[in-house]
């Protein structure tokens, strides 16, 4: 079969999914169909509207040096959807991390609010369950989500694929990260450094300024991250819960004049052990079915690219 007549379909939306769309369209004719299981797109580069402002609730920044390379990069810079402060390293997008996806994203065809559960080979094809009672018939499949959710997929699937790295695949784990956004009656300049503040040894670990990354016009809206562990222990209480355990933390650092607008959890946030053997993995070629995400790399920003491109150029080299 001619691979420009083939339909690929990718899972997910994040980093990995958009440079593995760009990569393949940028050399082949394939009918290219992305879903993610969420209302809005770019999994972790995620914005949140609340009141009159807006908060980055998942990456807040990343680095580029090592992506100099790669033309979509160069373009986001044009284009200043991406930018930085004073010539640091830090960079982010101006209006919220969403907008990265939202601008690469144009032109494709996505499907939101689609989150796959298995997938059935019928006649040469695959046919992609989703939990909203809808299909996707494709040729290929390449899966971007976090592997806990890659292996629930392939193991409620009735498709043969070469499972020789699946224990591996299960070694492999995430740590969790509860997220609370914070509007304050008091900007906390004597914390801020640069686009925020980390914090070491306490329950919160982390809180941005979306005011200093342009992302909230209105000023005072701050992101806070929990720390690893507390995110592990308290992952499952409700969010009044859990803002109760850090009450002590948020007053000392805001005073008392704060409110919380909004919360969100991320099971899957920063990768805790890496795949070592490449930067992505074919499991089989033909209907192809490959995997990818910043967990097969560093579990960054540059890495979840790498891996994108790097599933990308297997999918183009693949012999159908």
């Amino acid at each position: 079969m001619n691979v420009s007549k083939r339909t690929l379909a990718i899972a997910g939306s994040g980093l990995s999914a958009i440079f593995t769309a760009l990569t393949i369209k940028s050399q082949l004719d394939t009918n290219i169909v992305i879903f993610d299981k969420a209302r809005g797109l770019g999994g972790r580069l995620a914005t949140r509207r609340a009141e009159n402002g807006k908060f980055d609730h998942g990456a807040q920044y990343f680095d580029i040096s090592t992506l100099l390379d790669v033309p979509e990069i160069q373009i986001l810079l044009d284009e200043k959807i991406i930018s930085s402060n004073n010539n640091s390293d830090k960079f982010f997008s101006p209006g919220g991390m969403t907008n990265i996806a939202k601008f690469l994203l144009k032109g494709f065809d996505v499907k939101k609010e689609h989150k796959l559960l298995s997938i059935s080979e019928i006649g040469g094809e695959y046919s992609l369950n989703f939990e909203n009672a809808q299909s996707i018939i494709c040729d290929d499949i390449i899966l971007s989500c976090p592997m806990p959710q890659t292996i629930e997929i392939l193991r409620n699937s009735k498709i043969e694929y070469d499972d020789s790295e699946m224990d591996s695949l299960t070694k492999l784990e995430y740590d969790p990260c509860i997220v609370i956004m914070v509007k304050s009656k008091n900007k906390i300049s004597e914390y801020n450094k640069e686009l925020g503040n980390m914090f070491t040894d306490q329950d919160i670990s982390w809180v941005g300024d979306n005011t200093l990354k342009k992302v909230s016009v209105e000023e005072n809206f701050y992101t806070v991250q929990c720390s690893p562990e507390f995110s592990f222990k308290h992952f499952d209480l409700e969010y009044d819960k859990t803002n109760d355990l850090l009450e002590k933390e948020l007053t000392s650092i805001f005073g008392k004049g704060y409110e919380i607008l909004s919360n969100h959890k991320w099971r899957y946030s920063i990768p805790k052990n890496y795949y070592s053997n490449s930067e992505s993995l074919v499991i089989k070629n033909n209907n192809f079915i490959g995997l990818c995400g910043d967990i097969f790399t560093n579990g960054k920003f540059d890495g979840a690219v790498r891996s994108g491109i790097s599933i990308a150029d297997k999918y183009i080299k693949n012999e159908f």
